[in-house]
């Protein structure tokens, strides 16, 4: 079982971009679970064994300071030995006035950090030479808020990515860029650049994630159920979609119980 401890941001300069700050620490771990679709993009801080991620290309050893980018596919991740990790979960957009690239290499893909901010890399690099996690947290919001630079087309552009994201999920993008009146292609371009991902797989995920988490936490049974409040087509349609994201029928999953959604504690601050 992990055992993480989740740290809210502290910082309004950094809410509308982070999502939260958390810490992993373990002895002589040994850690082989399914990372499942999400569209949170994390930089990851390992400070001690190796991270391997198992996806469809290999194994990847992962660089000790990376970016574990947007995944629309199912893979793994192995740990063994000692672990002492800290990890800053972006939304969807918010890496990128960070780092102020187009994100699309991030997609399903980890990258060492230094490749889109040796800036950020360095910073980090002091920041978690703290004496405990407090001082460490603190160091890692103010190398975030030294790095932070969101030009004004970038924050008019997020709220319409948010406004997509949260609409109806009958709503196409084509409706919504005619009800915003803006170019569909001009979206999609801004979307992908600023993501990774383009606006229909981004709100796919989205909710691939709520029906996963209602198959792990919530235990409905009734398969019909979970399309219909996910607004699915059919159960069918269900299956399919969920059978992409996770690698599995939804029956099949929620007899693994190996993703680590469903075998993590969190300890909030």
């Amino acid at each position: 079982m992990l055992e993480i401890t989740r740290y809210s941001i502290k910082n309004e300069c950094l809410t509308p971009w982070v999502k939260f700050i958390w810490q992993l620490n373990a002895e002589n771990a040994d850690f082989h679970y399914k990372l499942l679709p999400t569209d949170c993009i994390d930089i990851v801080l390992n400070l001690k064994s190796d991270i391997v991620y198992e996806t469809d290309s290999g194994k990847i050893v992962a660089p000790p300071f990376h970016i574990n980018g947007l995944r629309s596919k199912p893979s793994f991740i192995r740990q063994n030995g000692d672990a002492f990790i800290f990890g800053i979960s972006f939304h969807s957009y918010g890496l990128f006035p960070f780092v102020r690239k187009p994100l699309k290499c991030l997609q399903d893909e980890v990258v060492d950090l230094r490749e889109m901010s040796l800036e950020l890399e360095q910073k980090f690099t002091s920041a978690v030479s703290g004496a405990n996690s407090e001082e460490i947290i603190k160091s890692i919001e103010h190398a975030l808020i030294s790095e932070l630079v969101a030009d004004p087309n970038f924050l008019r552009e997020v709220p319409l990515i948010n406004d997509y994201l949260t609409i109806a999920d009958d709503v196409t993008v084509k409706d919504f860029c005619e009800q915003q009146a803006i170019n569909i292609k001009t979206f999609e371009r801004k979307v992908l650049f600023y993501t990774g991902f383009t606006p229909k797989l981004l709100r796919n995920i989205k909710r691939f994630q709520m029906a996963s988490n209602q198959l792990s936490h919530q235990r409905i049974t009734n398969l019909v159920e979970i399309a219909y409040n996910n607004n699915f087509t059919d159960q069918t349609h269900f299956i399919k979609d969920f059978r992409r994201f996770s690698g599995v029928a939804p029956r099949a999953f929620q007899m693994e119980k190996i993703s680590v959604k469903e075998n993590v504690t969190y300890t909030y601050f």
